[in-house]
């Protein structure tokens, strides 16, 4: 890994339209956003900007996630997730995630781990 990450630094990254179709869910009569694809939108946020600190034989991997969405949920036609780097040890990287939607309403929160890999040990180029 490139230096640079130190725990309380974050980013963050918005999923608008494009990804609409994927994070809508018909429940009840009323769109609503799906718990798994919310996970997906704060996980691919921390990935991207791990993904910046990886040397060219490194990538990280999604080992943990565990999020919870209040109750009402609202509803989202766009999701700016925020992972704030909680703790580096060794290859192992923890995160605070949480999700706003286009009005700045909370729709999720929680933990993800990730792991740096050496991509020629598993196998990947």
């Amino acid at each position: 890994m490139r230096p640079g990450l130190t725990p309380g630094m974050s980013y963050t990254s918005t999923e608008g339209r494009e990804t609409a179709s994927s994070i809508r869910a018909l429940g009840s009569g009323a769109p609503g956003v799906m718990l798994a694809d919310l996970a997906g939108t704060m996980e691919r946020t921390a990935r991207r900007w791990l993904t910046e600190f990886c040397e060219e034989d490194e990538q990280s991997v999604g080992v943990y996630v565990c999020i919870e969405r209040p109750a009402p949920f609202p509803d989202a036609e766009q999701i700016t997730a925020t992972a704030m780097l909680r703790e580096v040890e060794g290859r192992r990287y923890g995160f605070d995630v949480t999700a706003v939607n286009e009005r700045g309403e909370p729709v999720a929160s929680g933990t993800h781990e990730r792991r740096i890999i050496l991509r020629q040990r598993f196998g990947q180029t």
